[in-house]
């Protein structure tokens, strides 16, 4: 809403350089229901046409905005959400050019699938030739529709591009086997080279029916590159009345084709180095290992045979070309069918440009440690004309599950020391962007001490102040707040746990002095990569949860942010919108088991539909399945059921096993997921797993667990 409000003040500053026209003009516009007769058709089709103020006594040439109405509606539907009142305002203030609207009425012809000839798109075409004949048109053009309407708005702005400047699409109705290809919008968006010339609009709202095929879009135009603008309203509907909220928005937008310049296509600025094409060692995301090493990467790259490596045939070509002598007996696919080797051999591994990298790849490390981290020494980076790594476009984000500093932990650290307890894990997590950790346990100057005010019972949590200095050590950047254990010691112990991290500068996600605090999202601005963090608690107790209902068991009190489904179905779009990246970690039911329930697995991808592209369990005590989810949306959500323990004194064998997520954000995408598959050692020093107990646990969890 800033950057719409922005909009109009460019608007106004430009139009003071217009000649004088209806800007100024004292005088109302007018409009009136006019006929005519298209080719083809016997009967005159009607339309409403809106001339700007003066026009009448004026010879000033307008730019021309058509708008469709929607199924069952006609041409006073525009009408009927203000959006002629609102530019009759927006040109007398000066916050928008005057221009004629071009209202049809589609009639029933609107509603059928009927293209070309005697089709509603050639109507369209052919009543703008007789506006433009008939009126002062300049010859710039714009059009857009509601939801039916929408779909033609799409439909005739992408096969004749050279006639529009701009097309909004406002709930428009598209579905991929609505009409055949080459009429339907999504397909024309997905094959045709689109002007830089030309603005794009969408938007739906967050219970808009029609939101699918909203998303189809915005996702086929994003991987496409085209530039456009996408919002999604917080609790819209697919109605008159959301629309008609949105009028304001869909003016700035129309007056700015016709006032501004056209975007930038360019990314946002990033930080850039001398060009490298960078080459990563990978494997299927459930292959059995984590890591290759140096001596046997440098026998491959000097000739020799590894019986595990499957190169496709294009790596194959580039690697010749950067004078890799490759064994005459490597195994070698071709490109499509690579992934799929990959996947039936757990025990195989490729090596392929960065940017090549995807979900159902997992980069490998080089000698235990990420490739990324020794650029400096490592053998499969080149110069070159066409780079593929910056790495001032990375962004790293690890994850990781329950920590608990409290009862058989708590005690353990004190024997062994803080600079123990980190030392398995510091190197790996210290190197990411972010760090974070699901912290359970409050501060709590009694600790572990109870008094009057633990609210958790006999379970309660609690960590000592001198505990603390462990994030420190670990370099945490993010503390998620969605615990159940937060306020056992009371609200006190919470507002103190807050208030150190926030001395410490640390950022806290998913809880709060007050409900906004909590839901308010975690934005990560970092190498040109933008992401959103939401997070919450779905399963209490009462009083982990924050609350400003004086009523209301427990009172008013600080604490987590609960799953509240209608929040997040009308948020999560909405983020999904704005940012390259959302991110939803999740502290749900805990159960002894690897695998989700029904209910869980149906929670988690409805959160990944809503717009989440990455959905995290971090309260479950054992390690828990991975899924690749398609949401309607047309992209892959990547989710994790359950992280394990971090920190915690369960020393049953699949509560004290682990994984770290690390995200690999690359060029404002999800580019792949690291895995560091780790375990407890004493009840307080997390750490790599290793030769066979590494292979054993992943081949429990990605095999006997996950089914991969």
């Amino acid at each position: 809403m800033a950057l719409l409000a922005l909009a109009v003040v460019a608007i106004a500053a430009l139009l003071a350089a217009l000649p004088v026209g209806a800007a100024g003009c004292d005088k109302a516009g007018s409009f009136a229901r006019e006929t005519y007769v298209s080719d083809g058709s016997v009967r005159p089709r009607y339309f409403t046409v809106y001339l700007p103020p003066c026009y009448e006594i004026s010879k000033q040439t307008y730019p021309v905005l058509m708008l469709l109405h929607g199924s069952n509606a006609d041409d006073r539907q525009w009408l009927r959400l203000g959006f002629i009142n609102a530019l009759e305002a927006a040109i007398q203030s000066g916050a928008s050019p005057p221009m004629i609207v071009v209202l049809p009425f589609g009639d029933a012809i609107a509603n059928e699938n009927v293209f070309g000839g005697q089709g509603y798109d050639s109507i369209l075409i052919e009543l703008l030739d007789h506006v433009q004949q008939r009126y002062r048109s300049d010859g710039r053009t714009a059009i857009g529709g509601i939801s039916r309407g929408g779909f033609w708005a799409y439909h005739v702005g992408l096969r004749f591009p050279g006639r529009f400047l701009a097309i909004g699409g406002h709930s428009p109705f598209f579905d991929p086997v609505h009409v055949e290809p080459r009429y339907n919008p999504l397909e024309l968006a997905r094959s045709q080279e689109l002007g830089a010339d030309m603005r794009l609009w969408l938007d739906r709202g967050s219970r808009d029916f029609a939101a699918d095929g909203v998303d189809q879009m915005h996702v086929i135009m994003r991987n496409g590159a085209v530039d456009h603008q996408y919002v999604v309203y917080s609790g819209a509907g697919h109605n008159e009345a959301s629309w008609a909220r949105n009028i304001p928005d869909y003016l700035a937008f129309y007056s700015a084709a016709f006032v501004e310049s056209p975007p930038s296509h360019s990314q946002a600025e990033r930080t850039t180095e001398t060009g490298r094409e960078l080459w990563m060692p990978a494997a299927a995301f459930a292959a059995l290992q984590t890591s290759i090493g140096r001596d046997q990467l440098d026998a491959i790259l000097q000739g020799g045979f590894d019986q595990r490596l499957t190169l496709s045939e294009s790596a194959a070509v580039r690697l010749r070309e950067h004078d890799i002598k490759l064994h005459r007996d490597t195994r070698i696919v071709d490109d499509e069918s690579l992934e799929r080797r990959l996947w039936r051999d757990k025990l195989s591994f490729t090596l392929l440009p960065f940017d090549e990298l995807r979900l159902r790849l997992r980069p490998l490390w080089l000698d235990g440690k990420p490739v990324v981290d020794q650029i400096d020494d490592y053998p499969l980076i080149f110069d070159s004309s066409a780079p593929n790594y910056h790495a001032g476009n990375l962004t790293r984000i690890t994850l990781s599950g329950t920590t608990a500093i409290a009862r058989q932990t708590r005690t353990a650290i004190d024997v062994i020391g803080l600079e123990a307890a980190a030392s398995g894990i510091r190197e790996y997590v210290s190197a990411s962007d972010y760090f974070h950790v699901t912290n359970e346990a409050p501060l709590a100057a009694t600790c572990p001490q109870f008094n009057d005010k633990v609210l958790g019972g006999a379970n309660s949590l609690c960590m000592k102040r001198e505990h603390a200095g462990l994030f420190e050590i670990l370099n945490v950047d993010v503390v998620d707040l969605t615990g159940n254990h937060i306020n056992d010691f009371g609200y006190d112990a919470f507002e103190d746990t807050l208030a150190l991290f926030e001395e410490a500068g640390t950022k806290v996600v998913g809880g709060g002095r007050s409900r906004a605090d909590a839901r308010e999202p975690l934005i990560l601005a970092h190498n040109g990569n933008n992401v959103a963090w939401l997070a919450c608690n779905a399963v209490g107790p009462y009083y982990a949860l924050v609350n400003e209902d004086p009523s209301a068991l427990g009172g008013v009190r600080p604490g987590a942010a609960f799953c509240d489904r209608t929040w997040l179905e009308d948020n999560l779009p909405v983020l999904a919108a704005r940012y390259d990246l959302v991110l939803l970690t999740v502290h749900y039911q805990e159960y002894e088991s690897h695998k989700p329930t029904a209910q869980q697995q149906a929670d988690f991808r409805a959160f990944a539909e809503w717009g989440a592209d990455v959905v995290i369990g971090t309260a479950e005590h054992k390690p828990m399945t991975f899924e690749y989810y398609r949401t309607g949306r047309g992209e892959t959500a990547f989710i994790h059921f359950g992280l394990g323990n971090l920190y915690f004194d369960q020393t049953f064998w699949g509560n004290k096993r682990f994984f770290l997520d690390t995200l690999y954000v690359y060029a404002s995408k999800l580019l792949a997921v690291e895995l560091f598959p780790g375990i407890i050692d004493d009840q307080a020093r997390p750490r790599l797993l290793t030769g066979d107990d590494q292979f054993n646990f992943l081949h429990y969890m990605m095999i006997q667990q996950n089914g991969f």
